[in-house]
């Protein structure tokens, strides 16, 4: 058992893998080839293997700067009409915490995020320290906030 994985770990070595991107049409497939099933849709199934096929070609792509750029274009359609990273109703319009993740997702733990009112400047103020007068280093505008 594990001299197949490390097989299938040897073959993927170098690929791009699956992405949000990757889901999205995963889903779409199945959503497709279910629709199919449907007494005069059969033209659909020919169009969920066509994609059932793109997808796999871009799990097992080499070029990953190509599928990455993929993937920030749909994430930047995503992001348009999903409000994530945005405004949130009960907070004041020009603070807005930073999401961090990835990596560095521990890193920023001790910090808010504040948003510039004027130039949109992301500040970065230490957490705890009471009620701050907050300039942003851009543009000069100041604000007080709570920290």
């Amino acid at each position: 058992m594990n001299n197949w994985r490390y097989k299938l770990f040897q073959f993927m070595q170098g690929r791009y893998g699956m992405d949000e991107f990757g889901r999205f049409l995963l889903i779409v497939t199945m959503i497709v080839i279910l629709l199919s099933n449907f007494r005069y849709l059969h033209f659909l199934y020919l169009a969920g293997l066509l994609l059932l096929v793109y997808t796999y070609f871009r799990i097992m792509s080499r070029n990953i700067f190509k599928r990455q750029r993929e993937n920030q274009k749909y994430l930047s359609i995503k992001n348009r009409f999903t409000r994530k990273g945005g405004q949130q109703s009960n907070v004041s319009p020009f603070r807005r915490r930073k999401k961090s993740g990835g990596w560095g997702e521990n890193d920023n733990s001790q910090y808010n995020f504040y948003r510039c009112r004027n130039c949109g400047q992301v500040i970065r103020v230490p957490k705890g320290k009471g009620t701050l007068k907050i300039t942003c280093p851009k543009c000069g505008n100041s604000f007080i906030d709570q920290t």
